[in-house]
């Protein structure tokens, strides 16, 4: 028998409702036969018979219903992006302040590191602290690493101030996607979702700007005390609004809070986490370090990864209650959606890396001219998420727009890997960079729709978690693997290039701006040409991560939404 249930119980959150027809009820269950494909969790049954059981769990709230918690959260993400590259023009200024410039590059990858290590927990923390309770750990995280920063008295200090706010920044980032998917119905989640990611581009966009130009006039302390404020308006509207329940299923591993964190799996937590910083490290202290492959630090860091990822996925599969259920990923739609993730991220930050290389060594654009070729793939980018987020909610469908758009960011790297040159006109480098970030931007949010589409309610959680995990362990692989092919191409071009000095050769590596405006007319354009070689050897790797991606949006089942 349908329950009928009043106009007040139609705009809950949560609704979940059994129905069983039978012949005197068969109009009442045709109509919410209709309609369940437009509502979040809907259980359709196949057969499409009046004796079907259809379970509606979830109807999704209207803007107007949200937009504070919405404000919130996106305030969050914006400050969230902004802190990631806010330090890109300050990490000169800083280094020089502390006396520690060969550990300024750890600024950066300091937060990288935080984000990458802690993501994986907030998926099963959102399920025992609650919505709001993790979200606001995340942000007070961000905060008080924000703060340190502004505080700093040594460089150390300021490395370990980085961390903490890069691991609220995975939370923000995780936790926003969650709430954001239990308040909205699954055809909305797309166009909520790229309006969240035009915010995170615009913050990504705007941090090195604003960094360098208030440190010009204020120091660059004030540009971590500037972000202090709208965090604390965003804490402010997620103490205030954000009310988000559980999803059903989601409370478990004990009665009381206590009880569900003692619940928690800490030894699958801290493998994972030890595994990911050690393989980042590693990463780091051959990339941004400039560690011969064969020093023993790295290798050591490596080979704990290793060995510690093994033994995570052996607590895992023992685990009552796991942080990344292996039974999801042995499924194959999940588990192609992340690989997709991965993919996507991967290629994405490969090109993000290696296009100002291109910009600043090879055509010898200054940061302005650099800055201004690259903005508008900037803002391609986020326009094209959001965009992706309305086609899904206008048309209902995901699966051929994301593996239509999942072909261009490959395309427009194989042209970089056979066309462009030293004197490629600037026209066609920012339209071509701009119809790369256009690819980018739709998969980036059709995925996570495709994610939500094939998972329970009860996983979304974790499933989220997983996701932004593929999607940190992407950005990591990406800058490491682009740095290591770019870095052994360009010493092996160099080297064919210029044999007589070798001496030579490593300061061109090591100081491109400053060697290469002093070398003669031929040998810069030997260490050009060189640089063109090793850029090109990059977008090659991209172009393979974009074909393997294309592969996989073909792949992944369609749903109606």
């Amino acid at each position: 028998m349908v329950n009928k249930t009043t106009e007040t119980e139609r705009s809950s959150l949560l609704r979940t409702t059994s129905t069983t027809s039978d012949n005197s009820s068969e109009d009442t269950v045709q109509d919410v036969n209709n309609q369940s494909h437009r509502e979040y969790g809907a259980v359709e049954d196949g057969n499409d018979n009046s004796n079907s059981k259809i379970e509606v769990k979830k109807v999704g709230k209207k803007f107007r219903e949200i937009w504070p918690i919405f404000l919130g959260l996106t305030s969050a993400v914006f400050c969230a992006a902004l802190s990631m590259t806010i330090v890109a023009n300050l990490t000169i200024e800083i280094g020089s302040y502390f006396h520690a410039g060969s550990l300024a590059s750890w600024l950066g990858t300091g937060f990288l590191l935080g984000l990458t290590a802690m993501t994986p927990l907030y998926g099963r923390l959102a399920q025992v602290m609650g919505r709001k309770g993790v979200m606001l750990l995340a942000v007070n995280l961000f905060l008080i690493g924000t703060i340190m920063c502004a505080v700093a008295p040594t460089m150390g200090f300021m490395i370990a101030a980085r961390v903490i706010a890069g691991a609220g920044s995975g939370g923000i980032l995780t936790v926003s996607a969650i709430i954001i998917s239990d308040l909205v119905s699954l055809a909305d989640r797309g166009l909520y979702q790229g309006g969240t990611n035009l915010l995170f581009g615009a913050g990504s966009a705007l941090g090195a700007v604003v960094g360098g130009a208030i440190s010009d006039g204020l120091g660059w302390r004030a540009a971590f005390w500037l972000q202090v404020p709208p965090v604390i308006f965003a804490l402010f509207l997620i103490v205030w609004k954000v009310n988000v329940d559980r999803e059903k299923g989601e409370d478990v591993g004990g009665d009381t809070t206590w009880e569900k964190i003692k619940g928690i799996d800490w030894a699958g937590s801290l493998l994972l986490m030890v595994s990911i910083s050690s393989f980042s490290t590693s990463s780091s202290l051959w990339t941004s370090s400039h560690y011969p492959l064969s020093h023993p630090l790295p290798l050591s860091l490596l080979a704990i990864a290793l060995v510690t990822f093994p033994l995570f996925i052996w607590v895992e599969k023992k685990a009552a209650h796991p942080i990344l259920p292996l039974t999801m990923l042995s499924r194959p739609q999940p588990r192609l959606v992340l690989l997709g993730f991965f993919l996507t991220t991967l290629s994405n930050f490969s090109r993000l890396y290696m296009q100002p290389i291109y910009l600043h060594v090879t055509r010898g654009l200054n940061g302005s001219e650099t800055g201004l070729l690259l903005l508008p793939s900037s803002i391609v980018g986020s326009l094209s998420s959001l965009y992706a987020g309305w086609h899904m909610k206008f048309w209902r469908e995901y699966k051929w727009f994301q593996a239509g758009f999942s072909f261009i960011p490959w395309l427009q790297a194989l042209s970089i890997t056979f066309f462009w040159g030293p004197y490629t006109d600037k026209n066609e480098l920012w339209i071509e960079m701009a119809l790369g970030s256009l690819g980018g931007g739709v998969t980036i949010t059709t995925l996570l729709t495709s994610l939500i589409a094939c998972v329970e309610p009860s996983e979304l959680s974790l499933a989220i978690s997983a996701c932004y995990l593929a999607r940190a362990l992407g950005q990591v692989c990406g800058l490491s693997i682009s740095a290591c092919i770019q870095q052994t191409v360009l010493l092996s071009s160099l080297t064919s290039r210029i044999p007589d000095d070798l001496d030579l050769v490593r300061k061109i590596i090591q100081e491109p701006a400053e060697i290469l405006p002093v070398l003669s007319e031929s040998l810069k354009l030997q260490a050009k040409l060189a640089y063109l070689d090793s850029i090109r050897s990059v977008f090659a790797f991209v172009v393979c991560g974009g074909v393997g991606l294309s592969i996989v949006c073909l792949s992944v089942r369609g749903k109606k939404l």
